[in-house]
């Protein structure tokens, strides 16, 4: 009977352990598909002789952010910098990107439901190599004596998920047809508008013979009386 309680409470432990590392499990994987769903942008980052961080930079799996600024290091610089990220879409975009001296241009970048494109400035040189794409609008390399990269910049990074891209028009609102009133009828040509009116009938005149009186019903002989004279 001991040993009964005690298995009972083994397997019973296992079960909590069990479902707590499961309840951990389906967090950590709803925390990553959530992290997965957000979409991101920035417009600088540096590595090499000199680091800078990603900025500015935004990120969101919802309503549209956004943010601007300017980033400059030892011999370079970027300006006109924006960013802007929500769900399903992600854009990236540097007005002038300048590196010892040399204006290397515009570069983009745009992410929308899953899918990237870039737009930037390629060189190769012995001291300079700029390429577009592959996960940036433009990646600056400066070169050293060993033909080595000595500093990296990154220009117009951005990431999206499949997702619903909010609007960027007002859909045109409809506006019901005018109703109209048909014409009157008109009565085809040649004929009245009105039925035609009955002539009046003509007024009988009196006639000029006067209708002769009824002569008085003679008295009538009864036996017995004498007829009354005048």
């Amino acid at each position: 009977m001991v040993r009964s309680i005690e298995s009972t409470r083994r397997v019973l432990a296992a079960v909590g352990i069990g479902g707590l590392l499961a309840a951990g499990a389906a967090a950590t994987l709803q925390s990553a598909n959530a992290q997965a769903a957000a979409s991101t942008a920035y417009g600088v980052s540096a590595s090499g002789v000199e680091a800078k961080a990603a900025q500015p930079s935004v990120s969101s799996d919802g309503a549209v952010k956004t943010a601007q600024g300017s980033v400059a290091g030892m011999g370079w610089s970027v300006s006109g910098l924006t960013v802007k990220a929500g769900a399903g879409l992600a854009e990236a975009s540097a007005g002038n990107v300048v590196v010892a001296g040399r204006a290397l241009g515009a570069v983009s970048a745009t992410c929308a439901d899953g899918v990237t494109s870039y737009k930037g400035p390629n060189v190769t040189e012995a001291k300079l190599k700029v390429s577009s794409g592959g996960g940036a609008g433009a990646t600056i390399q400066i070169l050293g004596a060993d033909g080595k990269a000595a500093q990296t910049i990154t220009v117009a990074v951005v990431s999206c998920a499949k997702g619903s891209v909010p609007p960027t028009t007002t859909p045109p609102t409809t506006t019901p047809p005018a109703t109209t009133t048909p014409p009157a009828s008109t009565p085809p040509t040649g004929q009245p508008t009105q039925p035609p009116t009955s002539s009046p009938k003509p007024t009988q005149k009196p006639s000029g013979t006067p209708v002769p009186q009824q002569p008085a019903p003679k008295p009538q002989l009864q036996e017995g009386h004498h007829p009354v004279t005048g």
